[in-house]
């Protein structure tokens, strides 16, 4: 474990086996638990019940990272044991001075959002969240999962949101910004969600993944077989949407003590988006929820950003919003695949950062995370 200050990395993983929906779900439910299947074209997917993951047009598939790991790129062998075994990634933690891990899943991005059975989504996000708090009990103050919740189904999500928040010590749920049925998150459907959220203290956690992309989100019918431009709309234009609909929707004002994180979202866009939010609602009164606050005044109050090593922007996201809605991440294992190996992704490639001062770092990689997140 690090000595002070602290460090607190908001964006990591599992790779976690398709083994533990058999280990871990309702007996009732295991004929139909997620299971890796292979297409008529040769690709590895996950399926679950009647639906098959990824669902996106033109995914390749789960082969590289779920498949044989015969000739497999070193680092991601290492972050397939670290992530099923709770005291290597402790280990990990250690070495590579980190205190608190807040981890996301890989497999379980799917979401199973599409599942229209509520009793099977329900299942599968319960089970997801049975394995967090076994493997968290290693250490819960290091190890602090994100819960999965089947969003489709609101009233289903509130009770698997008690469960995990009362009986897994789960305090932060995981969704992708493209809201599921293509349902804009501002609508009522949702407004349970977010007051159970409220009155459990759980944070709502934005993290586009291309595993759970679905046919309604941006660009993945567009942007076929052009990765860099899928990337991009998904996981920086989604973001996007998903800002302006809490916010212009009425969802921030409606629950002010909701808090809202962005990850793997970038960030050098967020401060003309807010200036542009702002002069809608100056120049339409209407799109304007709260005639106090301006868009930007909410987002502060409500809104973090996750900072990888390498993200641009960061000196002018400071100067522009501030410091105080910035926190740390890396994204690992993910950053450890072979088409992203010369990217930053490790605590001292942060720290090499000139465009930040030492004082401005020590804020983003512990303090802020801490209260945002209630660590």
């Amino acid at each position: 474990m690090s000595t002070s200050p602290a460090v607190v990395d908001t964006d990591t993983h599992y790779w976690e086996s398709v083994d533990i929906y058999e280990d871990y779900i309702d007996p009732k439910y295991r004929a139909e638990a997620p299971r890796l299947v292979e297409d008529d074209k040769g690709r590895l997917l996950v399926q679950v019940g009647e639906h098959v993951y990824p669902s996106a047009p033109g995914h390749a598939g789960l082969r590289r990272t779920y498949g044989s790991e015969e000739g497999m790129y070193g680092p991601l062998l290492e972050g397939k044991k670290v992530s099923r075994d709770p005291a290597a990634r402790l280990q990990f933690m250690d070495k590579e001075h980190t205190d608190v891990h807040i981890v996301f899943p890989t497999l379980a991005m799917a979401g199973f959002s599409g599942i229209d059975d509520p009793g099977l989504a329900g299942a599968c996000a319960r089970a997801y969240n049975r394995f967090c708090k076994d493997f968290a009990s290693a250490d819960p103050a290091r190890i602090r999962n994100v819960m999965l919740l089947p969003f489709n189904h609101p009233d289903v999500a509130i009770r698997e949101l008690e469960y995990a928040r009362n009986e897994c010590g789960l305090t932060s749920a995981f969704a992708n910004p493209t809201p599921p049925g293509d349902v804009a998150w501002h609508r009522d459907r949702y407004d349970g969600l977010w007051s159970a959220m409220e009155d459990n203290g759980v944070v709502l956690m934005f993290h586009e993944s291309a595993l759970g992309a679905g046919p309604a989100t941006v660009g993945v019918n567009r942007y076929q077989g052009t990765h860099g431009m899928q990337y991009l709309a998904a996981h920086t234009v989604e973001p996007q949407l998903a800002v302006m609909d809490v916010i212009l929707g009425g969802v921030t004002v409606r629950h002010p003590k909701l808090n809202i994180g962005l990850f793997e979202a970038h960030l050098a866009w967020i401060p003309g988006w807010l200036e542009m939010l702002d002069h809608v609602g100056d120049r339409y009164p209407a799109a304007r929820p709260d005639p106090e606050l301006k868009a930007s005044d909410l987002f502060k109050r409500q809104f973090f950003v996750s900072a990888f090593p390498d993200d641009i922007g960061l000196d002018d996201f400071i100067e522009r919003i501030g410091l105080e809605n910035l926190v740390y991440s890396s994204d690992w294992p993910h950053k450890t695949l072979p088409d992203a190996s010369t990217q930053s992704c490790m605590l001292d490639d942060f720290n090499d950062r000139t465009d930040i001062t030492p004082e401005q770092r020590t804020q983003i990689l512990g303090p802020n995370a801490q209260r945002w997140l209630g660590l």
